[in-house]
């Protein structure tokens, strides 16, 4: 058995409670070493991240938190 047959094979084993943190792993890997087309393509394959991209820039920048309170070094 290789690798990717034995990796199949345990993905299969999991609870879907820990499918959710290989998904994350395997998504910012490919992340890592360039297969996604773009930045956009990784950010929407995040489940959930798009709707809060989207509902942040909704928010209105009085309301927002200046990102020295948050990183005082940048």
């Amino acid at each position: 058995m290789n690798t990717r047959e034995y990796v199949r094979t345990q993905v299969d084993t999991l609870p879907d409670n820990v499918l959710e943190i290989v998904r994350e792993f395997i998504a910012y890997q490919k992340f890592r070493l360039g297969l996604y087309e773009s930045d956009d393509d990784y950010l929407a394959s995040i489940p959930g991240m798009v709707e809060s991209i989207k509902a942040g820039s909704a928010e209105p920048l009085e309301d927002c938190i200046d990102v020295s309170e948050i990183w005082p070094d940048v």
